[in-house]
């Protein structure tokens, strides 16, 4: 009877020397880091499926998650001093709870973040810094890029209408297979300030291939036939000679063009009819494809890149395309880049006690 009353008295001794938060510290950040992470694709996805339905998109922030935890503890025995002969000597036990209470706190991008992060073009240096760090130029311009020295884009939504010039995908091809020939290759100076300047400076010995492309590039861009070194500017203004000005599109716009990449079912939930379209989205007149496929159906896929659900339908990136899964990545990090805030002044709006 004195082992079974002191037995739990040892354990709850042991257990009260071991701390809660060093046990659970790798666990928690692993498991929320990963949760986070697939939270933010899939409302990325969301918006991007919501803005092609003509919704407007919403982002809400996590701010911060607060674990705690409470460790209790209690002991009992039950014994007799004179016991009956068919009673036992007598019983003791303990039991040890762990509770974990989380709180999680959001804050929805609004007001001055939301226009700056959404409807201001994207600032030079968060593409010149990817550029310069070898991020493809082709995607990154074919993502973000609105025009390159006059020749435009061109838009797929009449949100934003403005005509394609078919020598804009040629462009951003040469440009992407000259930069990884190191037949051109970006260099950005930064003063004191954080001001910064950047050019664009073209091979002195090009392989043929390479030649080629630098040919067609001069003579797409207006840019002077003997040109060693371009200087970068950002806007649609007309450059001057020996300039290389790129019209950047808001993080808005780039979601809208991304939009019309999702498929859409005959018929929503309610019965109401779509615009008709239906299975994946096609190339354009240029014979460019979408720059993200999203595919629809009735049932979550098995395997997909990021899914979600939308109006009775489920929404999703296949986990085998690369090349969407690409434009998906950079989009993400552009949506980082492009809320320069560096700190958030704002409370938060809404906090849930999730335990």
């Amino acid at each position: 009877m004195k082992f079974s009353f002191v037995l739990p008295l040892l354990i709850l001794s042991a257990t009260g020397c071991t701390s809660i938060g060093a046990q659970r510290m790798g666990i928690d950040r692993s498991d929320y880091s990963m949760r986070l992470l697939q939270n933010n694709k899939e409302q990325l996805l969301l918006n991007i499926v919501a803005i092609r339905y003509g919704d407007a998109p919403a982002f809400l922030e996590v701010n911060s998650v607060i674990s705690q935890y409470t460790r209790e503890g209690s002991v009992h025995a039950d014994f007799g001093i004179h016991p009956a002969p068919d009673d036992a000597d007598g019983t003791a036990g303990a039991n040890v709870l762990l509770r974990e209470t989380p709180t999680i706190t959001y804050a929805p991008l609004s007001g001055e973040r939301f226009s700056r992060s959404m409807l201001s073009p994207i600032p030079p240096a968060s593409l010149l810094a990817m550029m310069e760090a070898g991020w493809s130029a082709e995607y990154l311009l074919r993502l973000s890029a609105r025009s390159i020295n006059g020749v435009r884009s061109g838009s797929h939504d009449p949100l934003f209408a403005g005509g394609a010039d078919p020598q804009f995908p040629l462009i951003v091809k040469a440009i992407g297979r000259l930069q990884r020939s190191g037949g051109i290759a970006l260099h950005i100076e930064r003063d004191e300030k954080s001001h910064f300047t950047a050019r664009a400076v073209l091979s002195r010995s090009p392989s043929d291939v390479d030649r080629a492309d630098l040919e067609f590039i001069k003579r797409a861009l207006n840019l002077p036939g003997d040109a060693k070194e371009l200087a970068i500017r950002f806007g649609a203004a007309q450059p001057a000679p020996g300039q290389l000005a790129i019209g950047s599109r808001s993080m808005f716009e780039i979601l809208t063009e991304m939009a019309q990449g999702v498929e859409l079912p005959v018929k929503d939930r309610d019965g109401r009819v779509t615009d008709g379209q239906t299975g994946v989205a096609g190339a354009d007149a240029a014979g460019e494809p979408p720059l993200v496929r999203i595919h629809c159906g009735p049932d979550r896929p098995a395997d997909p890149h990021v899914a979600i659900r939308y109006r009775g339908s489920w929404f999703w990136i296949d986990g085998t395309d690369s090349e969407s899964k690409r434009m998906f990545l950079i989009t993400q990090i552009l949506l980082s880049l492009n809320d320069s805030s560096t700190a958030n002044n704002n409370a938060p709006l809404v906090t849930i006690p999730t335990g």
